[in-house]
């Protein structure tokens, strides 16, 4: 009998290649990260019966072939966040993976590769941990959206508690942008090209757990 995996009551994420070690015979499986190992890893899922979501990071990831100039030939590590000291705000030390300003660029970037998820056939995608850190807001990327946004020249967030709130604001008004922007192309993409209705998640921790490590979220 064909089992009917339809209502997705359950789920877990992997970044493996399917495998019957930890198939946990869930609804739903959500293949996680955007490497060249993708497609192959959705189809696999798909095989067994799977409902196949993506999950990546939306502020850190292995994103250093856009970081390293690769993906168009310009280099954007002034998108790292960057702290009062000039010290970039990382995730990871090896390889070093930073937390992004999430750009117009980076925006681009994460756009084509989700694109090439849906290609694959996935149903859902998650973005998850939107995060921005509070002691951030100091790269070169962070400055120009400052100048955009507030139309002055930035003022640094530990210069006073009004540029701190001013900074802060920036930090989820930029999160909001690009995940508003993800979404929006994306499930347009889906509609006119394959018909297919896509969803979007974005896991964050709990107001609690962000707070303790002092990091500014989205939503």
């Amino acid at each position: 009998m064909v089992r009917d995996r339809k209502e997705e009551r359950t789920g877990f994420q992997e970044s493996a290649p399917y495998h019957p070690d930890y198939d946990l015979q869930t609804d739903f499986v959500m293949v996680y990260g955007m490497d060249d190992t993708m497609p192959q890893r959705i189809q696999e899922w798909k095989d067994k019966g799977y409902v196949v979501h993506l999950m990546t990071g939306v502020a850190w990831g292995t994103y250093n072939d856009y970081l390293d100039g690769e993906v168009d030939g310009e280099t954007h590590w002034d998108e790292a966040q960057m702290d009062r000291d000039g010290e970039m705000i990382v995730h990871r030390k090896e390889p070093i993976i930073p937390y992004m300003v999430p750009t117009v660029s980076f925006g681009k970037y994460i756009a084509e590769r989700i694109r090439a998820a849906v290609d694959s056939g996935v149903e859902a995608i998650h973005l998850e941990e939107p995060e921005f850190w509070v002691n951030g807001g100091y790269s070169e990327s962070f400055k120009r959206e400052w100048q955009l946004y507030y139309k002055e020249p930035w003022s640094p967030p530990h210069s006073s508690p009004d540029a701190q709130f001013r900074a802060s604001k920036l930090k989820a008004y930029l999160y909001t942008r690009v995940l508003d922007r993800l979404c929006t192309e994306m499930k347009d993409y889906a509609l006119k090209r394959y018909n297919r209705i896509l969803r979007f998640y974005v896991p964050t921790h709990s107001l609690i757990n962000y707070t303790q490590p002092t990091i500014n979220r989205t939503t």
